[in-house]
């Protein structure tokens, strides 16, 4: 991906998505613009998920966006990727907000101290302490973002007893560390 347009898109304030979306392991993409329509997207494979919906959004505008050149062909596709992925996310925000609405009392003291406390601090550290710029910068921040995700959602393994917000948890440790390594790469890759 040519740098100048990393920065372009991360000008546009989507930075977040762009390397967790497809910065680290984006898919390789062909060097010149093909002469023919975009082919019709495939039906998603597999299992039905909450995100089915947001994906074939996705795909089909996708599909749909061409330019002249590579490089406005490009920023075309990746207006509705990047989408896609916000659309997704806030769908588990959404689900976040639910299990509230369903479960959070009106009224009343919450725990003793805040066992999380230590872990953001952690967090803000690590992300303040990073070094660099731009979309180097960015990840080295993301890192510990991820990381801080992921210690938060230890915490809630360890002392929650509601399987809904164990499993959520469970999920955020595995995409968090995942996102972890995919920025890892990059950074190699990169000279980060």
């Amino acid at each position: 991906m040519p740098l100048r347009l990393v920065r372009s898109v991360a000008h546009l304030g989507a930075p977040l998505v762009l390397l967790a979306a497809c910065g680290p392991g984006a898919e390789p993409g062909a060097t010149k613009v093909e002469a023919q329509q975009p082919a019709a997207p495939a039906q998603a494979a597999g299992p039905a998920t909450p995100y089915a919906a947001a994906e074939q959004k996705m795909h089909q505008a996708m599909a749909a966006a061409s330019g002249a050149t590579l490089d406005e062909t490009w920023t075309r596709k990746m207006i509705p990727h990047h989408q896609g992925a916000v659309d997704m996310q806030t769908m588990d925000i959404a689900d976040l907000q639910r299990w509230l609405e369903q479960h959070a009392p009106l009224t009343g003291a919450g725990p003793a101290g805040d066992p999380f406390r230590a872990a953001e601090d952690r967090m803000n550290q690590a992300m303040m302490a990073a070094s660099g710029e731009g979309e180097v910068l960015w990840a080295r921040k993301m890192i510990p973002h991820h990381q801080g995700a992921a210690d938060l959602s230890r915490i809630v393994l360890e002392q929650s007893d509601d399987p809904a917000i164990r499993e959520k948890a469970r999920k955020i440790i595995d995409e968090s560390m995942k996102d972890i390594r995919e920025l890892e790469a990059w950074l190699s890759e990169h000279g980060g």
